[in-house]
């Protein structure tokens, strides 16, 4: 059977009625939406493949940034060629930051399906670190610590307000990375770290602007890091956190890039697009302008 719109729900907002209203809602206006309940994480790719092989042109991630992770990565496969079908954004998650950054109205979701489902698609990058792809931010060091030891009863109770209360929690063990920035073409740069963030899109981490120039088809990759210092100098960095972009600035470091290499002497938690990883060192590089996505 043909398929032309479909919808990869997360298997925990099957049941919600706001959800169900929704859905109601377009296919009361005319579109033929078909929805698929992967069973777990690792279904969703193959999921997405079903829909495709039976005509399937777009397909609407329904969940948080971690659900829509892992469809646009099956959309990308190898990332060999830019693919045919339009990703769609149903945001059901804590804190949508990715669709926050698109401008969707993430609190009406009836208007965020019927954009899914209808507006034309534009191309966006598609960053990529070691063989691994995300679409909005990937951040590393102790933020992603945070993230990947905040409690998941904690996120949906509080949102973004929760990775705010593990964070000030943590704030007095804070222990710097030590590693060193490879660009191509240029000397690597050793240095102490305590958070880092390479932005595709603005958001994270519940509303954190920490790409706050970053934009989705320049085909550039925006890197943002948190200087480590024994003593560091609060009313400067509170200065340079509101002018990331001035070249003078020594807390917080701000580069566009469209390649470069993270060494760190340990293993460094780095979350994609709310998925977490371990390594020592992270590859990143971006496929300018390779998926279509209705925003």
């Amino acid at each position: 059977m043909t398929e032309k719109t479909c919808l990869i729900l997360h298997r925990k907002s099957a049941n919600e009625l706001p959800v169900k209203a929704a859905v109601k809602a377009v296919r009361s206006e005319g579109i033929d939406l078909r929805v698929r309940i992967p069973w777990n994480k690792k279904d969703k790719g193959p999921v997405v493949q079903e829909a495709l092989d039976h005509g399937a042109q777009r397909i609407i991630a329904g969940g948080g940034d971690g659900t829509i992770n892992a469809v646009a990565s099956a959309l990308v496969g190898k990332g060999k060629r830019k693919p045919k079908a339009t990703l769609g954004i149903l945001p059901l998650g804590t804190a949508n930051d990715f669709a926050r950054g698109c401008g969707l109205p993430t609190d009406d979701l009836a208007e965020c399906l019927r954009i899914a489902c209808t507006r034309k698609g534009r191309r966006m990058d598609v960053a990529k670190v070691n063989k691994r792809y995300f679409i909005n931010v990937a951040s590393a060091g102790f933020g992603a610590y945070i993230t990947a030891t905040t409690p998941i009863g904690m996120k949906k109770a509080l949102g973004g307000l929760a990775y705010t209360i593990m964070g000030l929690a943590k704030a007095a063990n804070l222990t710097p990375y030590e590693g060193q920035l490879i660009v191509p073409g240029e000397e690597p740069v050793a240095g102490q770290m305590l958070l880092m963030a390479v932005s595709n899109n603005r958001y994270a981490g519940g509303g954190f602007e920490v790409g706050p120039a970053a934009a989705v088809d320049d085909g550039l990759l925006d890197l943002a890091v948190l200087t480590y210092r024994p003593k560091p100098d609060l009313t400067k960095l509170a200065a340079e956190v509101k002018d990331p972009l001035n070249p003078d600035n020594t807390e917080i470091i701000y580069r566009q890039l469209p390649a470069f290499t993270i060494e760190s002497k340990e293993k460094l938690h780095c979350n994609l697009d709310g998925e977490p990883i371990l390594r020592k060192r992270l590859r990143f590089s971006v496929l300018p302008r390779h998926l279509k996505v209705a925003y």
